[in-house]
């Protein structure tokens, strides 16, 4: 079927304005605020694995372990990569998945375990031990973790998008997953710079990680209990597993085929890789920036990475009024601008000598920046998954087949791959400009190597984010042709069930 005929079929039987969206669709009530909270709880295991390793694991890994920068960046890189490839397959098998609790739900019982049991490992690495034998140790950490991660949280992504037809309410729904994801780096951010790494020795203590990692566990897997048990009781509101059609590897292969073929997933798709790459770098090297280029000590850097985060929390309740008078691609696109600038500006003022804060002023200017850069890509961030929930109701007009599975796989893929290429990039990066570590937090830098971190870490993770907010403008499905898919697909499932 022609992609441009449907949707120019699908705005000919839309109604005009924003109105008659909540009309259309499988004639589903509103969701209350109970299972949307319940539902949302389960992405504190997102924030607290992914942000806190994000944030966390490659400072402990190249400073405190003493394992060289160019090694853990191909480890940490090895895991994401691998992640990636299976993501495509975990959505698939989610998509036709047959149980007496659903398609989604047993592979999110399968991750929870597993994310909590090698999130612990991969802050425990044993000392003594080789470069190469910390480095194969490390690989195999970070590609189980990862794996478990994926295990739940893309069934957990998908069915976000099942439990909602309506243009707003998806937004509502992304927007409280989004805020509970942020809490989750926030209860990280506090447990790891205030609790187990504040004091003597700080971010250097290496005693403080394996407690830090148990308490991080603990809270994800509360979360991701409760995220499930208002999944179990809703599982009317769920789609029916996708029909067998052949083998798994020759399957998998026309479904991807067939994704790609969709002109808005290709451009969430390559907009996801850009700028996730870009945020990779940036937070891979955040401890390492703000220890060696701004000079801060651990409490400082407390508050601007919790300013962040407090602004990716902030922004949550905000995008609804942004959302419910914007289109969701105007939304993500002054995200990404603002945070590529919050990032990147004062690192880039500071090189050529226009920053010259210092001390407490130095620490309150970056806190707002990044603040303000947070709540914008909140934003951006609830716009972003709930475009990716719309791509797939198109998916099912284009091809008369739901993909919500392999389309939250695909977008993982993009972020994973992304940040995957960060690690990587880190790693090589620090090695190139002369970063040496002998472990237990020994590091000396030269002038210039200071000035490559900055450099790295600011201005070049933000023209990456700048190339992702250019993807927005080939964007094409809003709110009017959404309304026009919906009820397009109401008629033809009246015409099935007729």
């Amino acid at each position: 079927m022609d992609e441009s005929l449907c949707n120019d079929h699908a705005v000919q039987a839309a109604d005009s304005g924003r109105g008659a969206v909540a009309t259309a669709g499988r004639g589903m009530t509103p969701l209350t605020m109970a299972p949307k909270l319940g539902y949302a709880a389960g992405a504190l295991l997102d924030g607290i694995a992914s942000q806190g390793v994000g944030i966390f694991l490659f400072f402990y890994v190249t400073t405190v372990a003493g394992l060289s920068a160019a090694l853990a960046g191909v480890a940490l890189a090895a895991g994401l990569v691998v992640d990636a490839v299976v993501d495509p397959l975990i959505g698939s098998l989610s998509d036709g998945w047959r149980s007496r609790f659903g398609r989604r739900l047993p592979f999110m019982m399968i991750g929870l375990p597993g994310t909590a049991l090698f999130l612990v490992l991969i802050f425990a690495l044993p000392v003594g031990w080789s470069q190469l034998a910390l480095f194969a140790w490390l690989t195999a950490l970070s590609i189980g973790l990862r794996i478990s991660i994926s295990l739940f949280l893309l069934p957990y992504n998908a069915v976000g998008a099942e439990l909602s037809d309506d243009y707003a309410e998806r937004s509502s729904i992304a927007m409280w997953r989004w805020g509970f994801a942020m809490l989750g780096a926030l209860v990280a951010i506090v447990l790891g710079f205030g609790v187990f790494l504040s004091g003597a020795g700080g971010l250097a203590r290496r005693s403080g990680y394996l407690p830090l990692a148990l308490s991080m566990a603990l809270v994800a897997a509360i979360g991701a209990v409760i995220g499930m048990r208002a999944l179990s009781s809703m599982q009317h509101r769920q789609h029916p597993p996708l029909v067998d059609t052949g083998r798994i590897h020759h399957r998998l292969a026309a479904e991807v085929g067939e994704i790609f073929r969709n002109q808005s997933f290709r451009t969430l798709f390559v907009g996801a890789l850009l700028l996730f790459t870009s945020l990779a770098i940036h937070s891979t090297l955040g401890i390492h920036a703000n220890t060696y280029f701004w000079g801060m000590t651990a409490g400082q850097m407390q508050m601007v990475t919790l300013s962040l985060f407090g602004g990716l929390l902030l922004g949550a309740p905000l995008a609804a009024p942004m959302l419910a008078r914007i289109e969701k691609r105007t939304v993500l696109l002054i995200g990404m601008i603002g945070l590529a600038l919050s990032t990147s500006l004062p690192t880039a003022l500071r090189l050529i000598g226009l920053f010259p804060f210092e001390g407490e002023t130095l620490v309150l200017v970056l806190s707002g920046s990044v603040l303000i850069g947070g709540v914008l890509m909140a934003a951006a961030g609830i716009a972003f998954a709930s475009m990716m929930a719309d791509a797939a109701d198109e998916h099912e007009h284009l091809f008369g087949a739901r993909r919500e599975g392999l389309y939250f796989a695909g977008w993982a893929f993009a972020t994973k791959a992304a940040a995957g290429i960060g690690s990587l990039v880190s790693g090589i990066a620090l090695q190139a400009i002369g970063f040496r570590s002998a472990g237990s937090g020994a590091v000396h830098l030269a002038p210039d190597t200071v000035m490559w971190i900055g450099i790295i870490n600011g201005p070049g993770a933000g023209l990456l984010a700048l190339a992702a907010a250019s993807t927005c403008f080939f964007y094409r499905l809003d709110a009017t042709r959404h309304a026009g898919i919906l009820r397009d697909l109401d008629a033809r499932r009246v015409t099935v069930t007729a």
